[in-house]
């Protein structure tokens, strides 16, 4: 059995990467891509909430749902009580629906799991000083498919 990195197949890949150097790059920028991703996702340190945990932080610790997904689609349906504010307007600091109170449980809502606004909503709130903030594991998506209710009130 010969080795992977053995002398013959060395040449072999280098030979590959001269005649494929475009898409060679191309897969080292999305590696690259995917670890500064997932490095950044380890440090902002947002906890993930399900569902379930998620609705006893809002009926027992006055927590708040912080839906960012756009206006349209919070009015085809949101949980109830929760507040719709864009990802721009909280990385602006726009934050007075949610309130001054630094330490009330918020639980960011998006689309699903790979949202990216309610990520970067999240880390925007940490930074503005909010000391409890969540994402909603799935999302909407996940609150769907939990059979939980949505309003459209």
């Amino acid at each position: 059995m010969e080795s992977l990195f053995s002398a013959e197949n060395m040449a072999e890949f280098s030979a590959f990467f001269g005649r494929h150097y475009f898409m060679c790059m191309i897969w080292v920028f999305a590696f690259a891509g995917l670890i500064f991703v997932q490095l950044r996702m380890m440090t902002a340190r947002i906890k993930k909430v399900t569902s379930a945990g998620a609705t006893f932080m809002v009926n027992h610790e006055n927590g708040l749902y912080v839906d960012v997904r756009s206006a349209d689609a919070f009015g085809k349906g949101h949980i109830a009580g929760s507040e719709n504010v864009s990802a721009t307007d909280i990385k602006a600091g726009k934050v007075q629906r949610i309130g001054a109170d630094l330490n009330r449980p918020l639980i960011m809502v998006g689309r699903d799991k790979y949202d990216s606004d309610a990520f970067n909503s999240a880390r925007a709130l940490k930074k503005q000083g909010y000391t409890k903030v969540f994402s909603l594991e799935g999302g909407i998506a996940q609150w769907q498919i939990d059979n939980l209710p949505l309003s459209i009130k």
